[in-house]
Protein backbone atom coordinates (compact mmCIF):
# COMPACT_ATOMS: atom_id res chain seq x y z
CA UNK A 1 0.00 0.00 0.00
CA UNK A 2 1.60 3.18 -0.97
CA UNK A 3 1.61 6.13 1.76
CA UNK A 4 -0.60 8.80 0.27
CA UNK A 5 2.10 11.85 0.91
CA UNK A 6 0.12 14.22 -0.40
CA UNK A 7 -2.43 14.30 2.10
CA UNK A 8 0.02 14.64 4.16
CA UNK A 9 -1.06 18.69 6.02
CA UNK A 10 2.27 21.37 5.03
CA UNK A 11 3.39 18.46 2.38
CA UNK A 12 5.58 20.85 0.42
CA UNK A 13 7.07 22.90 3.49
CA UNK A 14 8.08 19.49 5.18
CA UNK A 15 9.42 18.40 1.88
CA UNK A 16 11.27 21.92 1.79
CA UNK A 17 12.47 21.14 5.26
CA UNK A 18 14.12 17.68 4.37
CA UNK A 19 16.29 19.03 1.08
CA UNK A 20 17.03 21.93 2.88
CA UNK A 21 18.92 20.64 5.60
CA UNK A 22 19.83 17.22 3.46
CA UNK A 23 21.60 19.97 0.76
CA UNK A 24 23.03 21.83 3.28
CA UNK A 25 24.64 18.76 5.17
CA UNK A 26 25.83 17.14 1.81
CA UNK A 27 27.36 20.71 0.70
CA UNK A 28 29.47 21.06 3.49
CA UNK A 29 30.61 17.58 4.05
CA UNK A 30 31.73 17.86 0.29
CA UNK A 31 33.12 21.15 0.20
CA UNK A 32 34.84 21.70 2.81
CA UNK A 33 37.67 20.53 4.73
CA UNK A 34 37.46 18.50 8.46
CA UNK A 35 39.25 21.09 10.69
CA UNK A 36 42.14 19.22 12.82
CA UNK A 37 40.81 17.73 16.21
CA UNK A 38 42.82 20.37 18.47
CA UNK A 39 41.18 22.97 16.44
CA UNK A 40 37.05 22.37 17.56
CA UNK A 41 35.44 23.87 20.13
CA UNK A 42 33.94 21.81 21.94
CA UNK A 43 31.72 24.43 23.54
CA UNK A 44 31.01 26.54 21.20
CA UNK A 45 30.04 23.27 18.88
CA UNK A 46 27.49 22.56 21.50
CA UNK A 47 26.14 25.92 21.79
CA UNK A 48 25.47 26.61 17.81
CA UNK A 49 24.20 22.67 17.74
CA UNK A 50 21.88 23.31 20.56
CA UNK A 51 20.39 26.70 19.19
CA UNK A 52 19.87 24.89 15.41
CA UNK A 53 18.08 22.03 17.21
CA UNK A 54 15.90 24.28 19.26
CA UNK A 55 15.37 26.10 15.79
CA UNK A 56 14.46 22.90 14.41
CA UNK A 57 11.95 21.93 17.31
CA UNK A 58 10.01 25.79 16.55
CA UNK A 59 9.78 24.67 13.13
CA UNK A 60 8.41 21.19 13.53
CA UNK A 61 5.66 22.48 16.51
CA UNK A 62 5.07 25.55 13.49
CA UNK A 63 3.69 22.62 10.80
CA UNK A 64 1.96 20.85 13.56
CA UNK A 65 0.05 23.06 15.07
CA UNK A 66 -0.68 25.84 12.39
CA UNK A 67 -3.65 25.73 9.36
CA UNK A 68 -2.57 26.26 6.09
CA UNK A 69 -2.04 29.99 5.11
CA UNK A 70 0.28 32.11 4.07
CA UNK A 71 1.39 33.22 7.74
CA UNK A 72 2.16 29.12 8.26
CA UNK A 73 4.02 29.79 4.74
CA UNK A 74 6.42 33.17 5.86
CA UNK A 75 6.85 31.06 9.21
CA UNK A 76 8.40 27.91 8.02
CA UNK A 77 10.49 29.62 5.38
CA UNK A 78 11.65 31.98 7.73
CA UNK A 79 12.54 29.47 10.16
CA UNK A 80 13.76 27.06 7.75
CA UNK A 81 16.37 29.81 6.48
CA UNK A 82 17.42 30.78 10.41
CA UNK A 83 17.90 27.03 10.60
CA UNK A 84 20.28 26.56 7.46
CA UNK A 85 22.59 29.28 9.28
CA UNK A 86 22.50 28.02 12.30
CA UNK A 87 23.56 24.98 11.30
CA UNK A 88 25.79 26.19 8.84
CA UNK A 89 27.43 27.78 12.21
CA UNK A 90 27.55 24.74 14.00
CA UNK A 91 29.74 22.80 11.07
CA UNK A 92 31.59 25.31 10.83
CA UNK A 93 33.31 24.35 13.79
CA UNK A 94 34.33 20.69 12.15
CA UNK A 95 34.83 22.11 8.62
CA UNK A 96 36.77 24.89 6.95
CA UNK A 97 36.01 26.31 3.71
CA UNK A 98 39.20 28.53 3.43
CA UNK A 99 40.79 26.44 0.55
CA UNK A 100 37.62 28.07 -1.46
CA UNK A 101 37.83 31.30 -0.21
CA UNK A 102 39.09 32.85 3.14
CA UNK A 103 35.98 34.66 3.47
CA UNK A 104 32.74 32.00 2.73
CA UNK A 105 32.45 31.11 6.21
CA UNK A 106 31.26 34.75 6.66
CA UNK A 107 28.26 33.96 4.56
CA UNK A 108 26.35 31.73 7.02
CA UNK A 109 24.54 34.48 8.27
CA UNK A 110 23.12 35.77 5.31
CA UNK A 111 20.35 32.87 5.43
CA UNK A 112 19.44 33.87 8.96
CA UNK A 113 18.85 37.63 8.14
CA UNK A 114 16.55 36.52 5.12
CA UNK A 115 14.55 34.21 8.02
CA UNK A 116 14.53 37.21 10.04
CA UNK A 117 13.25 39.72 7.06
CA UNK A 118 10.82 36.85 5.72
CA UNK A 119 9.50 36.13 9.62
CA UNK A 120 8.46 39.72 10.17
CA UNK A 121 6.48 39.47 7.57
CA UNK A 122 5.08 36.56 8.97
CA UNK A 123 4.06 38.43 12.10
CA UNK A 124 2.74 41.09 10.61
CA UNK A 125 0.35 38.74 9.14
CA UNK A 126 -0.23 36.73 12.04
CA UNK A 127 -0.79 40.22 13.52
CA UNK A 128 -3.57 41.10 10.73
CA UNK A 129 -5.40 37.20 10.92
CA UNK A 130 -5.39 37.83 14.74
CA UNK A 131 -6.77 41.15 14.87
CA UNK A 132 -9.35 40.29 12.53
CA UNK A 133 -10.20 37.33 14.54
CA UNK A 134 -10.94 39.36 17.41
CA UNK A 135 -13.28 41.99 16.06
CA UNK A 136 -15.43 39.53 13.85
CA UNK A 137 -16.06 38.04 17.33
CA UNK A 138 -16.44 41.19 18.93
CA UNK A 139 -19.38 41.90 16.33
CA UNK A 140 -20.67 38.63 16.65
CA UNK A 141 -21.97 40.34 20.26
CA UNK A 142 -24.57 42.07 18.97
CA UNK A 143 -25.75 43.70 22.47
CA UNK A 144 -24.02 41.55 25.12
CA UNK A 145 -22.72 38.36 26.09
CA UNK A 146 -24.69 36.31 28.36
CA UNK A 147 -23.01 32.83 29.13
CA UNK A 148 -25.81 30.91 29.75
CA UNK A 149 -27.13 31.13 25.97
CA UNK A 150 -23.91 29.78 24.88
CA UNK A 151 -23.34 26.00 23.05
CA UNK A 152 -20.42 24.54 25.10
CA UNK A 153 -19.18 22.72 22.00
CA UNK A 154 -18.70 25.43 19.61
CA UNK A 155 -18.95 28.63 21.57
CA UNK A 156 -21.86 29.71 19.98
CA UNK A 157 -24.82 30.81 20.86
CA UNK A 158 -27.60 28.64 21.84
CA UNK A 159 -30.89 27.91 20.30
CA UNK A 160 -32.57 30.00 23.27
CA UNK A 161 -30.19 33.33 22.82
CA UNK A 162 -31.40 33.18 18.81
CA UNK A 163 -35.25 33.21 20.13
CA UNK A 164 -34.80 36.14 21.62
CA UNK A 165 -32.86 37.67 19.11
CA UNK A 166 -35.51 36.93 16.25
CA UNK A 167 -37.82 38.22 18.60
CA UNK A 168 -36.35 41.86 19.18
CA UNK A 169 -36.43 41.08 14.99
CA UNK A 170 -39.98 40.78 14.89
CA UNK A 171 -40.57 43.66 17.26
CA UNK A 172 -38.24 46.04 14.67
CA UNK A 173 -40.66 44.52 11.61
CA UNK A 174 -43.98 45.44 13.62
CA UNK A 175 -42.31 48.86 14.52
CA UNK A 176 -40.71 49.63 11.59
CA UNK A 177 -41.84 47.07 8.93
CA UNK A 178 -37.84 46.39 8.34
CA UNK A 179 -37.64 42.92 7.25
CA UNK A 180 -34.91 40.21 8.16
CA UNK A 181 -33.39 36.41 6.89
CA UNK A 182 -32.95 34.09 8.81
CA UNK A 183 -30.65 30.51 7.29
CA UNK A 184 -30.16 27.23 8.61
CA UNK A 185 -27.23 24.94 7.85
CA UNK A 186 -27.08 21.11 8.21
CA UNK A 187 -23.69 19.02 8.34
CA UNK A 188 -24.05 16.30 5.68
CA UNK A 189 -23.61 12.90 7.26
CA UNK A 190 -22.48 14.01 10.36
CA UNK A 191 -23.80 10.62 12.03
CA UNK A 192 -21.64 8.77 9.82
CA UNK A 193 -18.58 10.59 10.18
CA UNK A 194 -19.12 10.33 14.03
CA UNK A 195 -19.62 6.33 13.67
CA UNK A 196 -15.82 6.32 11.73
CA UNK A 197 -14.05 8.90 13.59
CA UNK A 198 -15.20 9.13 16.95
CA UNK A 199 -17.17 11.94 19.12
CA UNK A 200 -14.48 13.60 20.06
CA UNK A 201 -14.11 14.49 15.84
CA UNK A 202 -17.13 14.90 16.03
CA UNK A 203 -17.50 17.73 18.58
CA UNK A 204 -14.57 19.09 16.73
CA UNK A 205 -15.89 19.22 13.45
CA UNK A 206 -18.91 20.99 15.23
CA UNK A 207 -16.61 23.73 16.75
CA UNK A 208 -15.10 24.51 13.11
CA UNK A 209 -17.71 24.65 11.34
CA UNK A 210 -19.19 26.92 13.69
CA UNK A 211 -15.91 29.21 13.45
CA UNK A 212 -16.28 28.85 9.58
CA UNK A 213 -19.78 30.09 9.63
CA UNK A 214 -18.47 33.12 11.91
CA UNK A 215 -15.51 34.14 9.89
CA UNK A 216 -17.73 34.07 6.81
CA UNK A 217 -20.59 35.96 7.97
CA UNK A 218 -21.03 39.52 8.23
CA UNK A 219 -20.02 40.92 12.10
CA UNK A 220 -24.18 42.15 11.98
CA UNK A 221 -24.84 38.68 11.57
CA UNK A 222 -25.64 36.52 14.23
CA UNK A 223 -25.02 32.70 14.75
CA UNK A 224 -26.17 29.90 16.92
CA UNK A 225 -26.08 26.19 17.14
CA UNK A 226 -29.35 25.16 16.90
CA UNK A 227 -29.68 21.28 17.70
CA UNK A 228 -27.51 18.51 16.80
CA UNK A 229 -25.81 19.03 13.64
CA UNK A 230 -27.40 22.38 12.18
CA UNK A 231 -26.71 25.85 12.79
CA UNK A 232 -29.05 28.90 12.46
CA UNK A 233 -27.97 32.18 11.55
CA UNK A 234 -30.01 35.95 11.60
CA UNK A 235 -29.49 38.19 9.38
CA UNK A 236 -30.81 41.37 10.62
CA UNK A 237 -32.18 44.20 8.09
CA UNK A 238 -31.69 41.93 5.13
CA UNK A 239 -33.19 41.45 1.66
CA UNK A 240 -33.24 38.04 0.79
CA UNK A 241 -30.91 37.84 -2.13
CA UNK A 242 -28.08 39.05 -0.10
CA UNK A 243 -28.89 36.80 2.99
CA UNK A 244 -28.77 33.82 0.16
CA UNK A 245 -25.72 35.01 -1.03
CA UNK A 246 -24.01 35.18 2.21
CA UNK A 247 -25.13 31.66 3.50
CA UNK A 248 -23.76 29.93 -0.11
CA UNK A 249 -20.48 31.61 0.62
CA UNK A 250 -20.54 29.64 4.11
CA UNK A 251 -21.30 26.58 1.76
CA UNK A 252 -18.53 27.03 -0.24
CA UNK A 253 -15.97 27.63 2.45
CA UNK A 254 -16.68 24.53 3.90
CA UNK A 255 -16.13 22.60 0.76
CA UNK A 256 -12.60 23.82 0.75
CA UNK A 257 -12.12 23.07 4.92
CA UNK A 258 -10.93 19.47 5.83
CA UNK A 259 -10.46 17.95 9.20
CA UNK A 260 -7.64 15.74 9.74
CA UNK A 261 -7.07 12.43 11.55
CA UNK A 262 -4.24 11.93 14.23
CA UNK A 263 -2.11 10.51 11.38
CA UNK A 264 -2.52 14.36 9.69
CA UNK A 265 -4.41 12.28 6.66
CA UNK A 266 -7.81 14.61 5.57
CA UNK A 267 -10.91 13.26 6.21
CA UNK A 268 -14.49 14.38 4.61
CA UNK A 269 -15.00 18.01 3.81
CA UNK A 270 -17.47 20.13 6.04
CA UNK A 271 -20.63 19.52 2.88
CA UNK A 272 -23.42 21.68 4.19
CA UNK A 273 -27.16 21.89 3.12
CA UNK A 274 -28.96 25.08 3.84
CA UNK A 275 -31.94 26.51 3.40
CA UNK A 276 -32.94 30.52 3.70
CA UNK A 277 -35.95 32.64 4.44
CA UNK A 278 -37.06 36.34 4.45
CA UNK A 279 -39.48 37.21 7.45
CA UNK A 280 -41.86 39.60 6.27
CA UNK A 281 -44.70 39.49 8.86
CA UNK A 282 -45.04 38.64 12.35
CA UNK A 283 -44.69 35.11 13.54
CA UNK A 284 -43.12 32.85 16.48
CA UNK A 285 -39.92 32.20 16.75
CA UNK A 286 -41.36 28.34 16.52
CA UNK A 287 -42.84 28.73 13.61
CA UNK A 288 -39.75 30.77 11.78
CA UNK A 289 -37.59 27.32 13.10
CA UNK A 290 -39.99 25.07 11.52
CA UNK A 291 -40.46 26.74 7.71
CA UNK A 292 -36.49 26.61 7.80
CA UNK A 293 -36.51 22.77 8.51
CA UNK A 294 -38.98 22.33 5.98
CA UNK A 295 -37.04 24.58 3.68
CA UNK A 296 -34.29 22.20 4.06
CA UNK A 297 -35.98 19.37 3.67
CA UNK A 298 -37.06 20.52 0.31
CA UNK A 299 -33.73 21.64 -0.85
CA UNK A 300 -31.96 18.20 0.28
CA UNK A 301 -34.76 16.10 -1.69
CA UNK A 302 -34.22 18.17 -4.81
CA UNK A 303 -30.57 18.12 -4.35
Amino acid sequence: MIFPFHKVRHFYLWLLLILSVAATLMCTVYLGEHKPSSHIETLDALGEGGLAFMSLVWLIATLLSRPTGRVTTALAGGLTLMLISLLLDCLDEFFTFDHIHPTLSSLEAFPALLGMIVMSFAMYWWYQEQTYLNLTLLKKERHFREHTFTDYVTGLYSARYMEKQISTEIEQLVNTGTKFCVAILDLKSYGRFCFEHGITKGELLLRDTGQLITLNIRGCDLACRYAGDKFIVLYPATPLHTAQSITERVCAAAQIHYQYDENLLTLDPNTLHCACIEVAQPMQSKQIFELLIKQLHHNKQVA
